[in-house]
């Protein structure tokens, strides 16, 4: 019975199939024949045969970074009639050597560049020497790629791009979208944005002029520089030494590039003292006022009954919170840290921003190091309190220096100021850290430190009220878990002037190798001849009037 039933569908398949095609077949000749020709037609759309990258500027307009034209050379060895004599006529005009070339280019079927960028001198004898012997294969090609007017200055912090006009570190990398923007359908060509920075590359040169002193007379492994907005938070200029040429990248070490001023973290020694010193005033809850005598060492009992001693260079005798800055007392400033409550010295720290990677577009920043009460030794909070068991970013230690200057603001840090023309935000301080009077007495102490008997009397400059904190500190050994006695960290902190401030000056030198190894003697000078340059451009005023002296005859 079943079987029977299948031979009876059998028939009837070719049947079906026959009338389902000829449905098909007719609605899509229905579709075609009611579809008019221009609606069936698609068109690629034209976009941008060129993407120009955005320039990019100072706050005055001077320019730091800029697409620019440049000429290479290739050669189709398909083409060429004698590819070793090609080569052999072309190499030496552009400095190469002509064997090595043409190992090169002979693994090659079809093309092969020589050279990338050629100078106009290059450029200009390529052309004469095609015209007059009529190489064949020979290109002289016209790229776009990136110009740095101002070479070394500020070099980590622009970045660089690479072959294929990418951003690859720095503010190039950061602001690739908007400064190599994908091409635009309809236009020939598109732009990059305009991004006008917050630096001053006058600031920067004066700023680089001493880093190039500092090495010339310490040696040091490295030296970093920080020029910042004392009202705004603005980066004014910012350097990290050795440095490198942006135009010359390929030719650079890693290290070079590095932007350490967001990207390096270290013990920042006795310049941590300031801030120190305003948590404990913040707090109210060390005997500040009592005055504390200072005979060279300090000792005092850990929670587990044992005893630590912290030393001092020289016996200081009674010491007050400013001459504490003055003379950068360790006792006094341990003194009054073990007397503070534990949270509350340490949330004050982090409000200055000692645990804030700032998002200022430079890549690579991190947030230093603070550690949590529960991970503290016994001593910790008392050596925290003069910059060790922390480790801090120079952007850091120049950010929460805002918050003294500013009155107990704490300035955001900045270095765009505009993408395109349009703001991309205003100056905005981001909390009251501390009180006006805590701020003050802290500026009363720096400025007591560039006077007669003070750690910061090489910053001091005639007619200009400066407050300055220096720092030497042992840098510590992470093989052997100690500090090591033959490698330090000179620095100072600088602000001016101090009655209005303006600035915020920092330098680091590491590993200086002279016959000192103070920050008093190296770091301190520096800024003292900085700010003198800084008087002499006129953005410092001073109190002292220059006498010229005029030859009679």
């Amino acid at each position: 019975m079943v079987s029977r039933e299948k031979r009876a569908i059998g028939p009837l398949l070719p049947i079906i199939t026959a009338i389902v095609a000829t449905i098909v077949l007719v609605r899509v000749l229905w579709i075609v024949s009611c579809s008019s020709t221009t609606e069936a037609t698609y068109s690629d759309p034209i976009v941008s045969k060129q993407v120009v990258r955005g320039t990019v500027y100072d706050r005055n307009g001077n320019i730091l970074a800029i697409e620019t034209p440049y000429w290479s050379c290739a050669i189709l060895v398909n083409e060429t009639e004698d590819l070793r004599r090609t080569i052999e006529t072309i190499a030496p005009i552009l400095s190469l050597d002509p064997s090595t070339v043409y190992a090169a280019a002979s693994q090659r079927s079809v093309y092969h560049l020589v050279k990338r960028r050629l100078s106009l001198e290059e450029h200009a004898a390529m052309l004469k020497v095609i015209k007059e012997t009529g190489l064949k294969g020979v290109l002289l090609e016209k790229r776009y790629g990136r110009s740095y007017p101002q070479h070394y200055h500020a070099s980590q912090v622009i970045g660089f791009t690479n072959t294929e006009n990418h951003g690859i570190e720095g503010l190039e990398l950061a602001f690739e979208s908007q400064l190599f923007p994908y091409p635009v359908p309809g236009e020939t060509i598109t732009n990059g944005a305009t991004i006008t920075t917050t630096l001053d590359i006058q600031l920067q040169y004066l700023l680089d002029e001493q880093i190039v002193s500092i090495d010339r007379q310490h040696y040091p492994d490295s030296i970093v520089g920080i020029i910042m907005g004392a009202d705004t938070g603005e980066v004014l200029a910012a350097t990290t030494f050795p440095w490198y040429d942006p135009n010359l990248y390929q030719e650079s070490e890693p290290q070079q590039r590095q932007n350490r001023i967001v990207t390096s973290m270290y013990e920042p020694g006795s310049v941590f003292k300031i801030f120190s010193l305003a948590a404990e005033l913040q707090s109210g809850q060390g005997a500040t006022e009592d005055p504390f005598f200072c005979d060279g060492s300090y000792t005092f009992t850990m929670d587990n009954g044992e005893e630590a001693t912290i030393n001092c260079v020289s016996a200081h005798g009674t010491i007050t919170p400013e001459t504490m800055i003055k003379y950068s007392c360790n006792g006094a400033v341990a003194h009054w840290a073990l007397q503070t409550d534990d949270k509350a010295f340490r949330d004050i720290l982090v409000d200055f921003g000692f645990t804030t990677a700032w998002n200022t577009g430079m890549p690579g920043t991190i947030s230093g190091r603070l550690p949590k009460i529960e991970n503290w030794s016994g001593r910790s909070k008392a050596t925290i309190s003069f910059g060790q068991e922390i480790a801090v970013t120079p952007m850091q230690l120049a950010t929460a220096a805002t918050a003294i200057a500013n009155g107990g603001n704490l300035m955001e840090p900045r270095i765009v100021n505009s993408i395109d023309g349009v703001p991309t935000s205003p100056p905005v301080a981001t909390m009251q850290v501390i009180d006006h009077e805590v701020a003050q007495r802290i500026l009363d102490g720096m400025e007591m430190a560039t006077q007669s008997g003070g750690t910061a009397t090489k910053a001091a400059v005639p007619g200009v009220r400066v407050g300055a904190k220096t720092g030497t500190a042992q840098v510590f050994d992470p093989t052997t878990g100690t500090y090591g006695s033959d490698n330090f960290l000179a620095s100072t902190l600088a602000i001016v002037p101090i009655d209005d401030p303006r600035y915020i000056i920092y330098i680091g030198v590491s590993n200086p190798k002279g016959a000192t190894i103070w920050g008093s003697n190296i770091a301190a000078p520096a800024i003292g001849s900085l700010i003198a340059d800084m008087v002499r451009q006129g953005r410092i005023a001073s109190g002292v009037m220059e006498t010229i002296t005029l030859d009679r005859p």
